[in-house]
């Protein structure tokens, strides 16, 4: 899944969550960016690279309709630029990516205490 759909699904969800669910899922947040950030490190560390997306403008063939100057509709071949999102691997200081993995699973720990002090204010504000 990618990372920008991980941002907005808590949101959309959020709209239809009680005032608790809310709570609870603001808190976690954070921490399902990092987690997101730790996991694509590891792929990184564990590859010898990383994956970069990008878009790329394609042209497609394809059978298109047409109105002919009597009024029918006709079909004939036409081309359509479509964008279409590839993956390309990309070289990286795995060394870099060793030391910004160990920098987020401290950062992770440390907000995980956090998260547990606020989850506890959630459920004491919103008791079910």
């Amino acid at each position: 899944m990618r990372p920008a759909l991980l941002l907005v699904l808590p949101l959309v969800l959020a709209a239809c969550a009680t005032p608790r669910e809310s709570c609870l899922s603001s808190v976690s947040r954070e921490g399902r960016v990092i987690d997101a950030l730790i996991a694509e490190t590891r792929g990184n560390v564990a590859r010898g690279y990383g994956i970069e997306e990008r878009e790329e403008l394609r042209t497609r063939r394809q059978l298109c309709d047409f109105r002919r100057a009597d009024g029918t509709i006709g079909r004939r071949f036409c081309d359509r630029v479509v964008t279409d999102e590839v993956r390309v691997p990309v070289t990286l200081d795995i060394e870099a990516e060793k030391v910004k993995l160990d920098q987020l699973l401290a950062r992770r720990e440390a907000l995980a205490r956090a998260e547990a002090a606020a989850r506890a204010q959630c459920v004491a504000r919103y008791p079910q």
